[in-house]
């Protein structure tokens, strides 16, 4: 989905070298490392260890008499604004983030994070994807990793994960894409290599294709997929945490050019490794000798996916 118009990409640039002058961004500094392969897990992987002065916060939201919508309208961050998409949809950059090129887009007026993805969310997340050349992903409920309740997708360039993982796509994106080429464009799909219950669908969208025409492609694989999630057995007849609601399941997405792949989460977290839609790319970040122990022990990495989800289950066609 390469854009030979790299108008935006340099656009975030700019703002990135504003952000950073004026500092208001507040990239964290980690040191990474390449895991290789492991037993249970064909592809490699990557972890980050936070820098020694780096603190994480007690809590991910402040108090809610105290909480101010970063994506609201009136609080919106001129120093980290991108453009506007559609007008739906507010680009900004990540504040918090660990590598370069990591953007946020924001629903305009305010939705909650829980509510389902619609056709407005698919047309800018694709309209991005295609100018930045970047994959797109969504945490969605507490047990994915969302961090603010303002409902908002991110997308992170495949150029600023090369420089990290020395691809052109992150590992596990790239496996995915291998494997599912000897399946249909109209099934979803659950691959025996990845050791946790997830749903995965092709995607089948023309170069060129508008993006309002993409959109209605891609929310249709969605909104299948959802329901098929939702409809499994092992993720309903398993508990949620005492936070969750018994009606809602929490997920990650993921979304590249060719395919659509979807989590349900258990949990967030397991020996406080938080784990969101970046973990699935094979990308993982940790805070002590500890935490990087398990990682880099035997089968730590799926270990720690296995906790955070699923046993496999059969998806319903």
């Amino acid at each position: 989905m390469k854009n030979q118009n790299n108008m935006l990409r340099k656009t975030v640039q700019d703002v990135t070298q504003r952000a950073r002058k004026s500092q208001v961004l507040k990239q964290i500094t980690a040191t990474h490392e390449h895991l290789p392969p492991s037993p249970s897990l064909n592809v490699s992987c990557v972890l980050w260890t936070a820098d020694r002065k780096f603190k994480p916060a007690a809590s991910k939201q402040a108090p809610v008499e105290s909480f101010q919508d970063p994506f609201a309208k009136e609080n919106l961050d001129q120093d980290l604004f991108i453009t506007q998409l559609h007008g739906t949809h507010n680009l900004v950059l990540n504040k918090f983030s660990i590598v370069d090129e990591h953007v946020v887009l924001a629903t305009v007026d305010l939705a909650p994070q829980e509510e389902p993805l619609d056709a407005a969310d698919f047309r800018a997340m694709w309209t991005a994807m295609h100018e930045l050349d970047a994959f797109a992903f969504f945490n969605c409920g507490v047990e994915s990793g969302a961090s603010q309740p303002h409902k908002h997708m991110q997308l992170m360039t495949y150029r600023s994960m090369k420089d990290i993982m020395g691809l052109d796509r992150p590992s596990l994106l790239y496996f995915i894409d291998l494997q599912l080429r000897a399946h249909s464009m109209s099934e979803t799909v659950q691959l025996p290599e990845l050791p946790f219950c997830h749903f995965l669908h092709r995607i089948n969208v023309a170069d060129g294709t508008d993006s309002e025409k993409a959109a209605a492609d891609v929310v249709a694989i969605y909104d299948k997929v959802l329901r098929q999630m939702n409809s499994t057995a092992s993720p309903k007849g398993s508990a949620q945490s005492e936070t969750s609601s018994s009606l809602f399941m929490s997920y990650n997405l993921l979304l590249t050019s060719s395919f659509l792949f979807m989590i349900p989460r258990k949990t967030e977290g397991f020996n406080g490794i938080e784990v969101n839609s970046i973990g699935f790319i094979g990308s993982f970040f940790v805070y002590n000798d500890k935490q990087h122990a398990y990682l880099t022990g035997h089968d730590g990495i799926v270990d720690l996916l296995r906790q955070v989800t699923f046993p496999p289950a059969q998806a319903e066609q």
